[in-house]
């Protein structure tokens, strides 16, 4: 069965369910819930415990319980479906950064998730899942965003991607577009990673002399590289901008598309389905419902209506075999558009309510203000050993207040820790001498979203800068 699974046969069924309308999507996405079902059952553990009071065939997704990160992470090896896959021996991977995008044992692309419901999870997608994550790209996302002549543009610029990611983890961007490269070296050329922890003229700068043709990064350091575009400092005109990880706002969005002057669009995906959806001209994405479903639900895990935003969502990998996700609460809140999309595709519409990191903006000692991505310092502050959750909050023009929940006695070499990188991050970002402050409270919960926030802002709009002052620390003249 597996073997079955990879190539034409995936492309195939992507292309007919594209072509048979709602009808035709349903069909393929009923006919690959009950595949999925059956392999979970008879290769997962946890799920053959799991599912056997269940009926056979499951024809409905609504049959199966509702599984969380926490549950799956605590019996990982129960969970998986190839026995030689080991936990520990996963973690030992993912701490070697030279191991980024490489297979583990040969055949699996892994990736870590950021930890926004509390609990952080490795996700390994087998050869057939990424095989179908080509076939959704170039069968839909392409096709919907490019006409012949914008593709002919792309092409004669030699296809040059840019994205603007945190580069120091397996996270999910760093990680397809090195196993992009690892599969074809030639495309090294064309594809460039500005991480996030660079000072911005330092990203500003390498965009200038790169003159990508594709844009790609989190929402935020789009919208921060449009305002540097409009400041005259960045000068790059990409055929296609696209935005991840964050929400883009419609005003955020149209701001993007006047700076740089060309499309702008959403992907819409997660560890746990790489390519859950893609963004429309009129700003809604459009899910792959014959590969995923996604459920909008309340806090008691009933559906919402269309229309209504939901509390969570719900997420079912119609494809992934390794390592089955059926049914998982994810935490994002969608609201699903209740009547068809003016852009004519058959797949279901949605928008997604995911982070609402902010940009911090910190005074330097000469005057100016420096941004701070919130997947910068984010990043930073991950990779502290003993670090179980944090959130940062900027509580002053120099003032910086981080609440952390650490591994049981090892609470004072942790802060410790978190001291050194965070200054050292800062530093580079020509921030010298802020206040960093330990709260004594532990990280909450966002009230509304019920995840965790990590970064934000607590302070009003910045005061005018001092005369003679400029935006930025260093212009990197």
């Amino acid at each position: 069965m597996q073997k079955n699974r990879y190539g034409g046969q995936i492309f195939l069924e992507t292309w007919k369910a594209g072509r048979g309308g709602r009808e035709g999507i349903q069909a393929y996405q009923k006919k690959h819930l009950g595949e999925v079902v059956d392999y979970a059952r008879q290769h997962s553990r946890f799920y053959a415990s799991l599912y056997s009071r269940l009926p056979a065939p499951v024809e409905d997704v609504r049959q199966l319980p509702v599984v969380t990160k926490a549950d799956l992470m605590a019996h990982f090896e129960d969970w998986v479906t190839d026995p030689a896959i080991r936990l520990d021996d996963l973690h030992r991977f993912t701490a070697d950064p030279e191991k980024i995008g490489q297979f583990y044992l040969g055949k699996y692309t892994v990736c870590t998730t950021s930890g926004t419901t509390g609990v952080p999870a490795v996700l390994l997608q087998d050869q057939a899942t990424m095989t179908l994550m080509g076939a959704l790209n170039l069968l839909r996302s392409i096709p919907a965003w490019l006409t012949m002549k914008q593709l002919g543009g792309i092409l004669r610029r030699g296809m040059r991607t840019a994205a603007v990611w945190a580069a120091g983890g397996h996270y999910l961007g760093i990680t397809m577009m090195k196993r992009q490269i690892l599969e074809k070296p030639s495309r090294a050329r064309a594809m460039r990673v500005f991480p996030v922890l660079d000072p911005l003229p330092e990203i500003v700068k390498g965009l200038n002399e790169f003159q990508p043709a594709m844009l790609n990064g989190y929402a935020s350091a789009i919208a921060l590289l449009a305002q540097e575009q409009e400041a005259g400092r960045l000068d790059i005109h990409p055929v296609l901008t696209m935005t991840s990880s964050e929400t883009l706002s419609m005003e955020e969005r149209e701001r993007v598309a006047r700076a740089f002057g060309g499309l702008v669009r959403d992907n819409y995906g997660c560890s746990e389905f790489v390519s859950a959806a893609y963004g429309c001209a009129h700003g809604w994405l459009h899910v792959h419902a014959d590969w995923v479903i996604l459920e909008p639900v309340d806090e008691d895990f009933q559906p919402v209506p269309a229309g209504e935003t939901s509390k969570t969502v719900l997420l079912t990998n119609l494809s992934n075999r390794v390592q089955p996700v059926l049914r998982y609460n994810l935490g994002d809140r969608i609201t699903v558009r209740p009547d068809p999309c003016p852009c004519g595709s058959p797949f279901p519409a949605i928008r997604v309510e995911g982070r609402t990191d902010e940009i911090l903006r910190f005074r330097a000692e000469d005057g100016s203000l420096v941004p701070i991505l919130p997947l910068a310092l984010w990043s930073v502050m991950k990779e502290t050993p003993g670090l179980h959750r944090f959130q940062a909050i900027q509580t002053g023009e120099r003032q910086l207040t981080i609440r952390m929940e650490a591994e049981a006695g090892t609470e004072q070499a942790v802060w410790a820790e978190l001291l050194i990188r965070v200054g050292a991050f800062l530093a580079r970002q020509r921030l010298f001498g802020l206040d960093l402050a330990l709260d004594a409270e532990p990280p909450r919960r966002d009230p509304r979203s019920g995840k965790y926030r990590h970064v934000w802002s607590e302070v009003k709009a910045p005061q005018p800068l001092p005369a003679g002052a400029v935006e930025l620390a260093g212009s990197g003249e």
